[in-house]
């Protein structure tokens, strides 16, 4: 089961901010010289074609609920479920990133494969092996892609930094990324794929976008990105996940605390594996 996940009650919708929105280019986002020819994936490929094997599988949304009947249906994406909007050319949605989409694919086979939630972390030397540091920073580069497309689906300007990460540089000064669980996408999507809201905070006059908050998960566990405009970072947002072998999965109750990044205490299991270890253990917990 896939499901894109709906708008927080307690924000007020994107509508609100209609006027702040930017409209779609015809240029790729990401390089802005080649034609927008390609959508990416919402929900990759690989993923869909493993959950889906020979039967249907079924996506929840704002727009009500659709079967996917048939490995064609992922390819024809019929009722426009699956993938983005033109948003991309080829040479970046496919030639440029095909190394991000290697280090999500062996993400993703762990996930599915371990019990993450359990854990107080995710150890990426037993994924990548001695690779880990490159194989992670294209891991972070695959979200980073996905939440860019995302963003220009909403309208929301999508920030050089991300750009300028996806070329080859190793932070990223004003956005965090974090390692997360939420229990409500536990409960209701099980083994799914799940896509948050898009969280976004604006200054008082609503006259420009101050923070941009997503989430994407492979079951309850994925990556939460926040965005600051200038002036807007906290002093001490945590550091980013994929600059350790074993970053901390933070753990949330819901999607109104995965936007305000207020976590909860992780299991007794989870802390009492993290004591144990203490010695090799990095953390990018959030503040």
């Amino acid at each position: 089961m896939t499901r894109n996940r709906g708008k927080s009650r307690n924000m007020p919708p994107l509508g609100a901010f209609d006027h702040l929105k930017v409209s779609p280019r015809p240029l790729c986002w990401w390089c802005l010289e080649r034609p927008a020819t390609t959508g990416e994936h919402k929900y990759k490929r690989s993923d869909l074609a493993r959950m889906m094997g020979d039967d249907t599988l079924v996506w929840f949304g704002d727009r009500g609920m659709r079967e996917l009947r048939g490995q064609g249906a992922l390819k024809r994406d019929r009722y426009g479920v699956v993938k983005f909007q033109k948003s991309m050319c080829a040479v970046c949605n496919n030639t440029r990133s095909q190394p991000f989409d290697r280090a999500y694919d062996k993400f993703s086979d762990y996930l599915t494969s371990t019990r993450v939630r359990i854990l107080p972390g995710i150890d990426f030397e037993e994924i990548y092996g001695a690779s880990w540091q490159t194989d992670t920073l294209d891991l972070a580069r695959y979200y980073a892609k996905h939440f860019g497309c995302r963003m220009v689906r909403s309208g929301m300007p999508v920030p050089k930094s991300l750009r300028t990460f996806l070329d080859g540089a190793d932070d990223m000064p004003d956005a965090h990324m974090a390692l997360v669980t939420t229990d409500s996408v536990h409960r209701v999507a099980g083994k799914g794929l799940t896509l948050s809201a898009d969280f976004v905070t604006v200054n008082p006059e609503r006259t420009k976008f101050r923070s941009y908050v997503l989430a994407a998960y492979v079951g309850a566990v994925g990556v939460r990105y926040q965005w600051w405009a200038e002036g807007q970072k906290p002093d001490e947002p945590g550091s980013q996940f994929f600059h350790f072998p074993m970053p901390v999965l933070n753990c949330f109750k819901d999607e109104k605390s995965l936007f305000a990044g207020v976590t909860r205490k992780p299991s007794w299991f989870a802390r009492f594996s993290q004591w144990l270890s203490r010695p090799a253990y990095r953390s990018d917990r959030l503040s």
